[in-house]
């Protein structure tokens, strides 16, 4: 049971690759921000909620782009629970448009390349008269071969307090991917309405889901160890860290790790989130994911429980 991908010659392991020279640049628009780290390259659209719109190693971008889904594309952040973006706190939908897909303002420095956007003032609903912008940092950590994400979420009401938990949105290929993370109790529950098909497996303390067609939009919910990651059908690991929460943290209706995927077979979401927390009046919340992508070794078994995988992104956790 399982998903097996084959790794031409593009898959050949990740020594030798390098993270260096370190360079951030903006396009003449002000609006397309780069982070190049040798191998490693991160694309930033300010005019699109400071969407991270490509990620990849050697040219290959394992985020979806807008050709796939004109709205539904990229790397995202939003509050959570969902149930706080409307006033009957179900079916809550679009996201908050200034924090998700409006554009963002702000720079990078030349000295560090740490590129810093800060979005316009939002109004999260189900916190009347509140008000909150959301910063994003893009860290260049060449050391690791990583670039860590920071979302610093600031309550700028001089009254409202709000609760909410950050979520990062990542939106891959579906087809031929594998998904998986550690699982403290091998669990998931699954949303309303989610295809019967749609199922995680338990194998080695790890819940695994390999890509399929589904009949409805479908959804999983589970608790995690603070990774998730992401084997795509050309052999490379998307890997993203962050900090572990508690069952008892998650945001009321959410979870720590949450996987979707809809009926188009055209993009899966990998969503993680944070702890649920009350910002007051002139707090902030803060919250830091750590991306890294690799190649998945020759020889690796790509596949449901794969030994090989759990190795790979162990060691790659590590670095």
């Amino acid at each position: 049971m399982g998903l097996l991908v084959a790794c031409g010659g593009a898959c050949g392991g990740s020594s030798g690759t390098s993270y260096t020279p370190v360079l951030a640049t903006t396009d003449a628009t002000g609006t397309l921000y780069t982070l190049d780290m040798g191998a490693l390259k991160m694309v930033i659209d300010a005019s699109m909620g400071a969407r991270i719109t490509e990620f990849s190693l050697d040219g290959t971008n394992v985020l979806t782009g807008p050709d796939v889904d004109p709205e539904n594309y990229g790397g995202t952040y939003w509050p959570s629970p969902q149930s706080s973006w409307c006033q009957s706190g179900t079916g809550c939908w679009p996201p908050i448009g200034p924090i998700d897909s409006r554009t963002y303002t702000g720079s990078f420095d030349p000295t560090t390349n740490v590129i810093q956007l800060t979005s316009g003032t939002a109004l999260i609903v189900g916190f009347p008269d509140s008000a909150v912008t959301v910063t994003k940092q893009f860290t260049p950590v060449p050391a690791s071969g990583a670039v860590d994400v920071t979302y610093t979420l600031s309550n700028v009401s001089p009254s409202v307090a709000i609760s909410v938990a950050p979520w990062q949105v990542s939106r891959v290929q579906a087809a031929g991917g594998l998904t998986f993370f550690a699982s403290p109790d091998g669990s998931a529950t699954y949303a309303d309405g989610s295809d019967p098909a749609f199922t995680f497996t338990d194998a080695g303390s790890d819940l695994w889901y390999a890509s399929s067609a589904v009949a409805t939009d479908s959804k999983a919910l589970a608790d995690g160890s603070g990774w998730i990651a992401h084997v795509t059908a050309g052999g490379l690991l998307y890997l993203l860290a962050y900090p572990d929460i508690q069952p008892s943290e998650a945001a009321p209706g959410e979870a720590e790790v949450e996987v979707f995927t809809g009926p188009e077979a055209d993009y899966q979401e990998m969503e993680s989130q944070g702890a649920y927390t009350t910002v007051p009046p002139g707090g902030t919340l803060v919250w830091t994911v750590r991306w890294k992508l690799r190649r998945v070794p020759s020889g690796t078994s790509v596949a449901v429980g794969s030994a090989g995988l759990v190795s790979l992104t162990n060691a790659t956790l590590a670095e």
